[in-house]
């Protein structure tokens, strides 16, 4: 798969469970999204992760199957998918804020 071309790059924020993440990294890796940001919170009897990455519009159904079969721990509440748009003129070539 190619890199994803400014004019159809998407960023996809998903939380998900945190005890997943190492799973769902590798999985984003196999369909070549290779920069990923995730942050970790914790609070008691809560742990969630937020991971961040660029990827193109026709690869968004797939991915968000992806979170939902394995980020999560099967509870509708556990995990959540946001898409946004990128400006191409305003957007950094990273995903990471020091790049």
């Amino acid at each position: 798969m190619d890199t994803p071309t400014k004019t159809n790059l998407k960023r996809v924020a998903a939380y998900v469970n945190t005890t997943r993440i190492h799973w769902l990294v590798e999985e984003l890796q196999k369909r070549n999204i290779n920069e990923i940001l995730a942050t970790e919170f914790f609070r008691p009897n809560s742990q969630i992760s937020k991971l961040e990455f660029f990827c193109e519009e026709n690869q968004i159904n797939d991915l968000r199957q992806l979170i939902h079969s394995i980020g999560t721990c099967g509870k509708s509440a556990d995990h959540l998918f946001i898409v946004k748009e990128v400006d191409p003129d305003k957007s950094g070539k990273s995903i990471f804020p020091f790049v």
